[in-house]
């Protein structure tokens, strides 16, 4: 997409909030509850498009990226976001169009630190993130919530009868978003305390993410340093080796990442700008993270200050999103990446209360990356971990957020008047997520069968 479909100048609503929220109730017209709840396969192939995003890949960290999304439904799930996607754009859709996360599943939410440095909860991936109906987050989130229980081995039955709680706890936190004047809706409470309290989570649960909340405040880049670094021959301070996922490479990125950083610099603010010019880069190393960004060119930065201190920033590929990764048969080039770090980059600070002040991007002689800081007070879930109780409370937790999220967007007083106050509405995209789940299903099967045989 072109930066001017994501400038918050170019966008002009003349509705007040009441006629907007008629016409989110008009569009129920056009496209029912009942409507937006079904499923029907596409009948694409799901192998050629996973092919066509691993062409965008390195490699050699291929078949660990393999390995990794065969290791569950869910975890296969996190890694093909370009299906769901394409599945979506051919489904019944509400009309009504906001920002969203693009990949908005339940293991992408977060602990982060805020400028301030408060521990904050929100969506912490937006790789995907652009503009689509707001419901296909919403979808996302909850199949990716039945597959995660699934993997739990939690019962089928409790699984049927929270489902729908989980969009519950979209919507009324949709619907108290608009009880606020639009100032204070742009500057919603994640703090994780305040936004515990009003997902109404029970105290066991509390105490879980209370006891999180001690870890991630533990975690800096000092502590990351201790982690990941070692001394070289010279004893010089350098990144630890951890082949594949960790190594150091001679590319155009390790050669030219003087000038790259000189490029991201100028995309900060200027006491953030002011702030890095009193370190230098001590070491790069390429360093794979997560399920579906395995294998694309991610980096740490090792900087050391004038007073021997450490910041160590993650620099991401800015690939093109998925959907269009597996759709496009040419090599991607530096053109066609050109804006993607800054799609990637406005699209946090638009859907995140806060956002990592270390939050930037350039473009690189073949490639577009976007930069941030790296397990700065940054916690995630194990989900495999929680019990029953505990995976109610996070899931409720992620559909309270994404909805506050959404409430960003111009047009998300059409979202309020498109889903009301009923229960019908939670039912039919609970069915949906069983619907799709089988699709899910489907296609992982295909892939063991297809792609774990060569690993």
């Amino acid at each position: 997409m072109t930066p001017a479909k994501f400038s918050t100048g170019r966008v002009q609503v003349n509705k007040t909030i009441a006629e907007l929220r008629e016409m989110g109730k008009a569009a129920r017209n056009k496209v029912t509850f009942e409507e937006l709840g079904q499923f029907t396969p596409t009948g694409r192939d799901s192998q050629q498009m996973m092919d066509q995003v691993r062409q965008l890949l390195i490699p050699e960290l291929l078949p660990q990226r393999t390995k990794l999304m065969g290791a569950s439904a869910f975890a296969f799930f996190r890694g093909t976001a370009e299906l769901m996607e394409a599945d979506l754009d051919q489904q019944p859709n509400s009309g009504i169009k906001t920002f969203t996360c693009g990949d908005a599943h339940i293991g992408n939410f977060g602990f982060y630190a805020s400028p301030e440095r408060r521990l904050l909860f929100d969506l912490n991936d937006f790789d995907e993130a652009g503009i689509n109906p707001w419901e296909w987050d919403l979808k996302r989130l909850l199949v990716s919530v039945l597959l995660a229980a699934q993997a739990n081995d939690f019962k089928e039955k409790k699984i049927k009868e929270f489902l729908p709680k989980v969009v519950a706890s979209y919507r009324k936190s949709i619907k108290q978003m608009f009880e606020q004047t639009t100032l204070n809706r742009f500057y919603p409470t994640s703090d994780v305390e305040q936004i515990i309290q009003a997902s109404a989570l029970d105290v066991d649960s509390s105490k879980l993410l209370m006891n999180l909340i001690n870890h991630a405040n533990k975690r800096d880049s000092e502590q990351v340093v201790r982690k990941f670094t070692t001394l070289d021959v010279r004893g010089g301070l350098c990144f630890r080796e951890n082949a594949p996922r960790t190594t150091h490479v001679d590319d155009d990125f390790t050669t030219h990442v003087n000038d790259y950083f000189t490029a991201y610099r100028q995309t900060l603010r200027p006491d953030v700008n002011l702030l890095l010019s009193q370190y230098h880069i001590t070491d790069v190393v390429r360093h794979s993270v997560g399920v579906g960004s395995f294998g694309s060119r991610c980096y740490l930065i090792l900087l050391t200050a004038i007073d021997g201190s450490h910041l160590v920033l993650q620099v991401k590929e800015a690939l093109p999103t998925r959907r269009q990764g597996s759709q496009r048969a040419t090599r991607i080039t530096a053109d066609f990446e050109r804006t993607e770090g800054q799609r990637i980059v406005d699209s946090q600070k638009i859907l995140q209360s806060a956002s990592d002040v270390f939050l930037g991007y350039f473009a690189g002689s073949e490639r577009s990356f976007y930069v941030r800081q790296f397990r700065d007070m940054k916690e995630s879930v194990n989900l495999t971990q929680l019990d029953w109780d505990q995976f109610q409370t996070y899931a409720n937790t992620c559909a309270w957020t994404l909805a506050m999220a959404h409430s960003q967007s111009p047009t998300a007083a059409m979202i309020r008047g498109y889903i009301g106050s009923g229960k019908t509405f939670d039912n039919q995209l609970a069915a949906f997520a069983w619907a799709y789940a089988k699709q899910v299903q489907a296609d992982y099967t295909a892939f063991c069968q297809y792609r774990l045989a060569d690993v």
